[in-house]
C-alpha cells in the first residue's frame, strides 16, 4: 500500500462509535500523548460513544482510576474495557468446571501490582510444583526475560494449564520497549505449555465492547490503535473498520517501513494517522 494520513476530525464525522487503544494511543511511556485528552472530548461534545479498548492485565476500574489520574475526563468515555477484565470474567465463570474452585494459582504480576483474580477464591502459590493453574497478569520491568524461563519450564513440565490477560508482545516504558506480557505467553507455549490467552486481537474482547456499545453498526464503528498485529487484525476480524496511528510501537519506522510491514502481515488498516490529536 501507499501510505497517506487522514486527519482525525475528517474520521471523528465518519463514524458513529469508537474503540480506543490505550497504551500507544492515548498514553505512552511517560503520559498522555499531547492533545489527547482535547480530541477525546471533542468525541464527547459529538455525542459519539467511546470504549477504551486495552490489553491491560489489570482490571477495567484501575485503568479507569489510571486514566483520570493523567487528566482524562471520566464523563468522556463509556468505559476501559481491559483484556484483565474479560480474563477475570471468563475464570469466574470457569471455577467448579474447567478450574478447581480453590485451585492454588502461580501469579506471574509486577511486584506491588495487586492480582486482578484476588476477589476469586483462588489461593496464590510461589511454588510451581504446587500450581493447579498459571496466571500471567504482566512482567516485571526490574525482572530479565531469562529469571522467568526455569518457573515456565517447571510449570510447563507438569502441565499447568496458563492464562495470559495481557497478550502485548512489547509494552511501552520510560526506557522505551520492553518484552511483555504476552512474551512469556510465548515462552510459555513454546516449552509446551497450554495457555488461553485474552484480549485484542482475540474476539472475546470485542465481543463485550459490543455489549457496551449497545447498536451501534459494525460498520459505523472506528477502533483507533496503534498495533497491527493487535488492533488493526482484531478490529478488522471482528468486522470494524480500523485506523492504524502511528505513535505508539512502531512510532520510529518511516513511512515507507510501515508501508512493507502492511505489506508483509496483509493487514491493511481502513485508515492511518499520525496521532491521537486534532492538530493532525
Amino acid at each position: 500500500m501507499t501510505l497517506s494520513c487522514d486527519s482525525l476530525a475528517s474520521l471523528f464525522d465518519r463514524y458513529d462509535a469508537f474503540l480506543i487503544d490505550q497504551f500507544g494511543v492515548l498514553l505512552g511511556g511517560t503520559g498522555p500523548y499531547p492533545g489527547a485528552q482535547d480530541a477525546l472530548a471533542d468525541l464527547a461534545k459529538r455525542g459519539k460513544p467511546v470504549v477504551i479498548l486495552s490489553n491491560s492485565g489489570k482490571r477495567s476500574a484501575m485503568n479507569i482510576t489510571r486514566l483520570v489520574q493523567h487528566g482524562f475526563d471520566r464523563d468522556h468515555f463509556e468505559t476501559v474495557l481491559t483484556s484483565g477484565e474479560v480474563a477475570h470474567s471468563h475464570l469466574f465463570q470457569s471455577l467448579g468446571r474447567d478450574v478447581p474452585k480453590h485451585a492454588k494459582a502461580f501469579v506471574i504480576i509486577k511486584d506491588g501490582d495487586p492480582s486482578p483474580f484476588e476477589d476469586l477464591p483462588l489461593s496464590r502459590t510461589t511454588d510451581p510444583n504446587a500450581a493447579d493453574i498459571l496466571l500471567i497478569v504482566n512482567r516485571d520491568p526490574s525482572r530479565q526475560i531469562a529469571d522467568y524461563r526455569p518457573i515456565l519450564q517447571r510449570l510447563a513440565a507438569r502441565n499447568v494449564p496458563g492464562i495470559c490477560t495481557n497478550p502485548d508482545l512489547k509494552m511501552l516504558t520510560p526506557d522505551g520497549l520492553m518484552d511483555s506480557a504476552g512474551f512469556l505467553a510465548q515462552i510459555y507455549t513454546d516449552l509446551g505449555g497450554d495457555v488461553r490467552v485474552f484480549g485484542k486481537p482475540h474476539r472475546q474482547i470485542y465481543e463485550h465492547a459490543s455489549g457496551v456499545l449497545g447498536r451501534v453498526d459494525p460498520k459505523a464503528t472506528l477502533c483507533i490503535g496503534d498495533s497491527l498485529r493487535h488492533d488493526i487484525a482484531g478490529g478488522a476480524a471482528a468486522g470494524f473498520k480500523t485506523a492504524l496511528v502511528r505513535t505508539g510501537i512502531d512510532a520510529d519506522l518511516t513511512d515507507l517501513q510501515l508501508e512493507r510491514a502492511i505489506d508483509a502481515s496483509g493487514l491493511v488498516p481502513d485508515h492511518v494517522i499520525r496521532s491521537f490529536s486534532l492538530d493532525h
